[in-house]
C-alpha cells in the first residue's frame, strides 16, 4: 500500500547538530532505526518530499515548550535546510538523541 503523504504530523525546525557525534550509534539514521524500533523509511520524513531518507537530522519541535533534540530521517536536501520549519508525515516517529545508551555527552 503506497505511502499516503497527505496526513499532516507535527512541524520541525531542523538545526544544525547532525554532524555532531554524541553517540556510538554507527549514525544518527541508524539512531533513529535503533531506538524508533522501524526500517528506515523509504523517502524523506518531510510531508511532500519523495526524495530518498539519506541522513538523520537533528530537529527541534517547532514551538517554545520542548527544548529537547530529536533525530528523523531526512533526504540531503532538507537535511541541508538548518533553521527552517518543515511539516513532518504523521507517521514519523521523533527519536530524541538522549535516550542513546552509550555514555558520552548527550544534547538537551
Amino acid at each position: 500500500m503506497p505511502l499516503d503523504r497527505k496526513e499532516k504530523g507535527v512541524r520541525v525546525r531542523n538545526i544544525n547538530g547532525t554532524s555532531i557525534k554524541t553517540c556510538q550509534c554507527a549514525s544518527w539514521l541508524d539512531h533513529w532505526r535503533k531506538f524508533s524500533g522501524r526500517a528506515i523509511p523509504a523517502y524523506c520524513a518531510e510531508m511532500l518530499c519523495t526524495n530518498p531518507a539519506e541522513i538523520g537530522a537533528h530537529v527541534q519541535k517547532d514551538t517554545d515548550s520542548d527544548p529537547n533534540w530529536y533525530v528523523i530521517p531526512l533526504c540531503s536536501a532538507h537535511g541541508a535546510k538548518i533553521g527552517e520549519s518543515i511539516s513532518l508525515l504523521g507517521t514519523v516517529v521523533l527519536v530524541p538523541t538522549k535516550i542513546c545508551e552509550h555514555p558520552g555527552p548527550q544534547h538537551p
